[in-house]
């Protein structure tokens, strides 16, 4: 968990709410990415939660109750050679019941509001789901520092080019030996999910991919819940996971509901895991 003090301490290039606070040397480093990260500074946070008005009602109610805007944490990055420019590191993020919630821009114009499907992954997820975190932004995640990993997938919907972590990927987060035992029966259970490697420098991909994870960041056990689609499929079927037990697959009956309630649970900080029972049944094949 990440407080909004720790997030202005950890930024020493500054803190913006708008892109006209911003000085000129940074705004450079900005123009030269291909994120659209001063557009979603300058629209805000209200803007990146609108789609979620409909499709997500539990989560807007709490996002709602964040009084906290949306701001731009930036760190200069020195390169190798004295007379480089230097890059930067950079978060959007608010605050929410005294937590940080990142969220990633999309690149320029690439959004799926704007028709960017991201090679048809987008439509195995729900499109309560889709059209609604991930209609104006690259996902939402709380992390565990204030600028983490790319592929670091915690707590809220995240984007398939970040945050989707593939079915060997993720058994290897569970601890030694969890590939072994159950990758295999995976594979057995739905082997379109399997995309064999096209050469020797290749290597094989598992698309039935995580795009929820419950556990907090820089945990890495069998616990909490994790939500799975097969990003081969457009059947739009969600996966459950119960601490790590996978001999014992469950699906979703309405998992654009239970994630909603989970995700409001989330980002009101609430005590206790929520309780994904009400909404998970067997997998029976």
């Amino acid at each position: 968990m990440v407080s909004l003090t720790e997030f202005f301490s950890y930024f020493d290039a500054g803190v913006y709410e708008r892109s006209s606070d911003i000085p000129k040397s940074l705004l450079e480093i900005l123009l030269d990415n291909k994120e659209d990260t001063l557009g979603l500074l300058d629209r805000g946070r209200d803007w990146a939660m609108e789609p979620l008005a409909l499709l997500q009602p539990h989560s807007y109610e709490a996002l709602l109750d964040c009084e906290s805007p949306l701001l731009l944490g930036m760190s200069y990055v020195p390169q190798h050679f004295p007379d480089d420019q230097p890059a930067g590191l950079e978060t959007l993020a608010f605050d929410s019941n005294g937590r940080m919630v990142e969220v990633r821009p999309c690149f320029r114009g690439d959004s799926y509001e704007r028709g960017n499907d991201c090679f048809g992954t987008l439509l195995a997820l729900p499109d309560g789901l889709a059209k609604s975190w991930l209609w104006r932004t690259e996902g939402w995640r709380i992390p565990g520092e204030p600028y983490g990993g790319l592929f670091v997938n915690r707590r809220l919907v995240t984007h398939p080019s970040f945050g989707w972590l593939h079915a060997d990927r993720f058994l290897d987060s569970l601890g030694k030996g969890w590939r072994r035992k159950f990758l295999p029966k995976l594979v057995e259970m739905f082997p379109d999910c399997l995309v064999p490697a096209k050469s020797e420098y290749d290597k094989n991909h598992y698309m039935f991919r995580c795009f929820l994870d419950t556990r907090p960041a820089n945990v890495f056990a069998p616990t909490g819940d994790q939500f799975f689609v097969i990003s081969t499929r457009r059947d739009q079927v969600v996966y459950h996971v119960h601490e790590g037990d996978f001999a014992n697959l469950r699906v979703l009956h309405d998992p654009v509901d239970a994630i909603d309630r989970y995700s409001a649970h989330t980002l009101r900080n609430l005590p206790g895991e929520f309780d994904f029972s009400s909404w998970s049944e067997p997998y029976r094949g």
